[in-house]
């Protein structure tokens, strides 16, 4: 047997399909309560190991006051099962900490999945073993996930806790951070690790022609759809699909992302027949989503379907002590690639860096070294950060210079189009150099708005 559990919900037909879908999963039911009061008295008699949460009970008092008696005075985790979608709901549950959420209607392996997590999150049944094994995997990467740091060690453990399984992940941390790295980790490790991964840019989708890049869409469906085409998820079929930038995908299109998730189905634009597809699903985002749901750019029960395991990915200012590992590995790798005799850091560039708030995270530390490495002119690097954020400078330091992440970016993709002398793609191309796709060069340098006169300005 797996655990008691205690379920807390007035229906008498969910009560009962929970009671039915956990005995069928080997977990003892070791009680069934209406309202808060019989919960308590019944907690009274005999501990359980988990609670399945509802809502809305009997009685004045609510399942998120139980929530809240149970933080303070039980320590007892619990899942939320709930239908709610309002935004100030969502923010009252996420406030209590539960070990996981189950939305309604649910089926048994939803059930089975939270029990999963939850179970895993309340003994942190991570073993070294497993911790190394997602290092390793990751680490066979061109950029691996270098970092000794506490917060580091704790995302890697929650990679070697849901790769296994087939749970949909949501990796979120700010731009910059490694958030596709993590998403490399969970796949590496997964069952489907020889199966297909599409990767899927949710803000760089045109907004007229996301569900037919996500879904498909049949011949004559719309003016200019000559052919019919296959979306994203049906060639995920059988292998995973991440979803980068999830907090981009507009309203319109998140209703139909819900469905597939919940029914796991896709229905292409002008069709009229549903497939069922098997896919596990990644996404990520820089935004803080239960954020955006209250203030309506984002639906609740879509947050619900993608936070059933959240893995966070913290920003390089909490890693001091990754940055010197960080920096000579990009270093080595930069100078690898680019076959320049470049091997120092100067001590006084290395002591600005740990000084530094670093909000282009560690994209920004790499981008740093690039440049450094491409104006060296012996085998140190040595370079003048400015930007004002240095952690323990002081405000009245006019030698650093304001200047926001894009003007960063901008300077640094200019720098090395003028070293490659505009050239972007093939070997020895700017988006070689930077570690970037070339289509992601080419709408990086539109959006920043680099014109070919400006980097071309050195051969002219």
């Amino acid at each position: 047997m797996n655990g008691k559990l205690l379920v807390v919900e007035d229906e008498f037909v969910i009560a009962q399909d929970l009671r039915r879908i956990c005995t069928n999963l080997g977990y003892v039911i070791m009680g069934m309560a209406r309202s808060v009061k019989e919960a308590l008295s019944q907690i009274e008699m005999e501990r359980p190991d988990l609670i399945l949460l509802d809502i809305k009970v009997e009685g004045k008092l609510t399942g998120i006051d139980l929530a809240h008696i149970i933080d303070k005075k039980l320590q007892i985790p619990y899942i939320y099962v709930t239908s709610y979608s309002d935004s100030d709901i969502l923010n009252q549950m996420n406030a209590t900490n539960p070990v996981g959420y189950i939305l309604k209607p649910f089926d048994e392996r939803d059930i089975r999945v939270a029990l999963e997590i939850g179970y895993s999150k309340i003994n942190d049944r991570i073993v070294s073993k497993n911790s190394k094994k997602a290092i390793s995997a990751v680490n066979e990467s061109d950029f691996p996930i270098i970092g000794e740091s506490k917060s580091i060690k704790d995302a890697l453990k929650k990679v070697s806790q849901v790769a296994s399984t087939d749970v949909t992940v949501l990796i979120h941390g700010e731009t910059g951070t490694g958030k596709e790295l993590f998403m490399q980790a969970v796949q590496k490790m997964s069952n489907r690790n020889d199966k297909i991964l599409i990767k899927v840019n949710c803000a760089a989708l045109p907004v007229n022609l996301i569900e037919s890049v996500l879904f498909g869409h049949e011949k004559g469906s719309f003016t200019g759809a000559t052919e019919k085409r296959i979306g994203k998820f049906e060639l995920a079929d059988g292998g995973t699909i991440f979803l980068d930038e999830i907090g981009e995908l507009p309203l319109s299109s998140q209703a139909k992302l819900l469905r597939c998730l919940q029914e796991k189905e896709i229905e292409t634009v002008g069709g009229s027949v549903s497939k069922k597809v098997d896919i596990r699903i990644i996404a990520a985002t820089n935004k803080d989503l239960a954020e955006e749901v209250r203030i309506g750019n984002f639906r609740a029960d879509l947050f619900f379907r993608l936070n059933i395991f959240p893995i966070y990915v913290p920003p390089l200012r909490d890693r001091e002590d990754d940055i010197i590992l960080l920096a000579n590995f990009f270093l080595k790798n930069v100078t690898d690639k680019m076959q320049k005799n470049v091997n120092l850091i100067s001590s006084k560039t290395m002591e600005d860096f740990k000084r530094y708030n670093w909000p282009g995270n560690v994209r920004e530390l790499q981008h740093c070294i690039e440049r450094g490495v491409i104006l060296a002119e012996s085998n140190e690097v040595s370079i003048t950060i400015e930007n004002p954020n240095l952690k323990g400078y002081a405000r009245h330091h006019e030698e650093f210079q304001l200047k926001s992440f894009e003007e960063t970016e901008r300077e640094l993709i200019v720098q090395t189009l003028n070293y490659c002398k505009g050239k972007i793609r093939g070997k020895d191309g700017a988006a070689e150099i930077l570690k970037m796709h070339p289509n992601t060069l080419d709408f990086r340098i539109k959006k920043l708005g680099i014109k070919k006169s400006i980097y071309h300005s050195k051969e002219e």
